[in-house]
């Protein structure tokens, strides 16, 4: 019997042969990440603090799902696994991360975060869920991670204003070990992913909202309206919604440890996107961790192309 969170059809994919609709939605959820930094960055360049950014993000993704909580309530989950949910992927991830890149360079975020929830979320897939990652994956795990070494060295910054370097680095390991407990844990309890997005989204308005009003009151208020309409857009429904429930269909599909690759790929997606958005010039650094990441996850998650069909067997359930 399967949990309640798991798609019947998608794990008769994945016994069949490659799961490729979970595949989908975690190449999906990677290039909606990929472009939240560089949108959360344009906005910030702009009128908006990062603050401010964050509370539009769960303001709009908030409003969206309250409707859907206050029908459901805590859907089953309880409000306990629901509140761990929204402590590994809502308002507290989002502050500690935000919060590092004022004492941390971006590429460093960029290397740390992904790294230690690609870590954690194997080595606790592997201790709570019972997936073992065999030789094969772990080798493709080593691949991935040497990939986000690579574009995390080319975004590294040297020289005044970051003398609080190691603050920063400690953030931003916390985040990545926040976002590792959000993708066991949702597998284990097997979370709807619409309700769980909706349980994170609103539970991030209740805590943060009253922390930002007293932080900055009516600063919003204060904005141009086409930023708000941006950033509410693009954090509150693509980012906070839409890339979250992509990610927890990802992980009922193939399970937290292969969910968790897909995060390797957003520091490649990020530094293509920037390109056109911001105007910044992916490095030969930047192509080559893409590349290696790339590599790292066809090998981890057992695709070979072909007339064979590699057999990968089906998640823990």
């Amino acid at each position: 019997m399967t949990s309640p969170g798991v798609d019947p059809i998608a794990l008769s994919q994945t016994e069949a042969g490659v799961p490729w609709k979970g595949i989908s939605f975690g190449l999906a959820t990677a290039i909606i990440w990929g472009t939240w930094p560089v949108l959360s960055r344009f906005g910030v360049q702009q009128n908006l603090l990062a603050v401010d950014v964050a509370m539009l993000r769960f303001l709009v993704s908030g409003l969206i799902m309250l409707p859907l909580v206050l029908r459901r309530g805590h859907g089953g989950l309880g409000w306990g696994r629901a509140l761990v949910l929204a402590v590994g992927a809502g308002a507290p991830y989002a502050l500690v991360t935000i919060i590092g890149f004022s004492y941390a360079p971006a590429g460093h975020g960029g290397l740390i975060i992904p790294s230690v929830m690609l870590t954690c979320s194997t080595l606790g897939g592997w201790l709570l869920l019972k997936d073992r990652p065999n030789r094969k994956r772990l080798v493709g795990l080593a691949i991935v991670l040497s990939g986000v070494v690579v574009i995390g060295s080319a975004g590294a910054m040297a020289g005044d204003g970051f003398s609080m370097l190691w603050l920063g680095h400690i953030l931003f390991a916390s985040g990545g070990m926040l976002w590792a407990v959000y993708t066991v844990f949702s597998r284990k309890w097997g979370a709807d992913p619409l309700h769980a997005t909706a349980l994170v989204s609103v539970l991030s308005l209740v805590l943060f909202g009253p922390i930002y009003l007293m932080m900055q009151g009516t600063a919003l208020l204060q904005a141009p309206i086409e930023e708000l309409l941006l950033q509410g857009v693009a954090q509150g429904l693509v980012a906070a919604v839409l890339a979250l429930i992509c990610y927890t269909k990802t992980v009922a599909v193939l399970g937290a440890g292969r969910a968790a690759l897909f995060a390797a790929l957003v520091p490649g997606f990020s530094a293509l996107f920037a390109y056109p958005i911001l105007g910044e010039v992916p490095t030969t650094r930047h192509l080559l961790g893409l590349a290696l990441v790339s590599g790292g996850m066809v090998l981890a998650l057992g695709i070979r192309f072909g007339r064979s069909r590699t057999r990968i067997p089906p998640v823990p359930s």
